[in-house]
Order: structure tokens, then C-alpha cells, then sequence
């Protein structure tokens, strides 16, 4: 991607974080998908933090669970595999961002979860808190791994 499409999806990124919740939804997963694409290709180190700058942000900061979780959901996706998205993944400081996520998030869903969500929004939710923790550690092995 050249300056210009990155300097276009940082906009498309900052529009859509204050639509409805279920546009909000549809972005993070099309950023998800086109980010886990993207990170078995060279060249897309740029688009890659990019990308994952906006996922952090979203997983962090938005008031709905539902979009937290699938935010997340797209970060696994986005940093699961492949030599850039590894290389992205230290350089934008997910690691340290998930850890000190993490118990937010698990505060969130048992706060919030039973009496602002279905029975299957709140297992989608439960799942997720159990991929972040697998998440955190399978990170810690790739930049124990890029370190040495």
C-alpha cells in the first residue's frame, strides 16, 4: 500500500468509529479480515500497524462489548500468523497493550455482561476472554522468539 491508501484507510478508520454499533461491528471484521491477508505478504509492515493501531484502539476504548470482542477477535486474526504481522505486532506494543487490557476486559464482561447482553452475545464474549489469554501467551513466545 502507498502513503496515500494508508493515509485513506486512517481515515476510513476514524469515520466509522463513531457509527452504530453494527457498522462498527462490520469495519472491525473487514479490517480483521483484510489484515490476516495481509500479514502472509512483505511489504504490508505499514498497513499492518495501521491496522492494528485501530483494532488496540477499538478493543480499548469502545463502549460496546459486542464491538470489544469482535475488535479482539480481529487482532487474533490479524497477528495470528506470518513474518509481518510478527514484526508489527512488537513494534505497535500489543503485547503490553493486551496484558494491561486483560483484566479490564474480564472485569467488563462479568460486570456488564448478564444484564446488557444475550446468553449467546455473552458466550461470544466468554470465548474471547479465553483466546485473549491464549492470545497474550502466544505472543509472549514470538517476541521472546524476534529478541533472541
Amino acid at each position: 500500500m502507498s502513503f496515500g491508501d494508508l493515509e485513506q484507510l486512517g481515515l476510513f478508520c476514524r469515520v466509522t468509529a463513531h457509527t452504530y454499533v453494527g457498522v462498527r461491528v462490520n469495519v472491525v471484521s473487514i479490517l480483521g479480515i483484510t489484515g490476516s491477508v495481509l500479514a502472509k505478504e512483505d511489504g504490508a509492515l505499514e498497513t499492518l500497524k495501521t491496522i492494528g493501531c485501530f483494532l488496540l484502539e477499538v478493543a480499548t476504548k469502545d463502549p460496546s462489548l459486542v464491538v470489544v470482542g469482535e475488535a479482539l477477535d480481529a487482532l487474533f486474526d490479524v497477528f495470528a500468523d506470518g513474518s509481518e504481522a510478527e514484526r508489527a505486532s512488537v513494534q505497535i506494543r500489543l503485547l503490553s497493550a493486551l496484558k494491561e487490557f486483560q483484566p479490564v476486559f474480564k472485569m467488563k464482561v462479568r460486570k456488564e455482561g448478564k444484564g446488557k447482553y444475550s446468553p449467546d452475545q455473552l458466550c461470544v464474549l466468554n470465548n474471547v476472554k479465553t483466546n485473549l489469554r491464549r492470545f497474550v501467551a502466544y505472543q509472549e513466545t514470538v517476541e521472546k522468539r524476534l529478541a533472541a
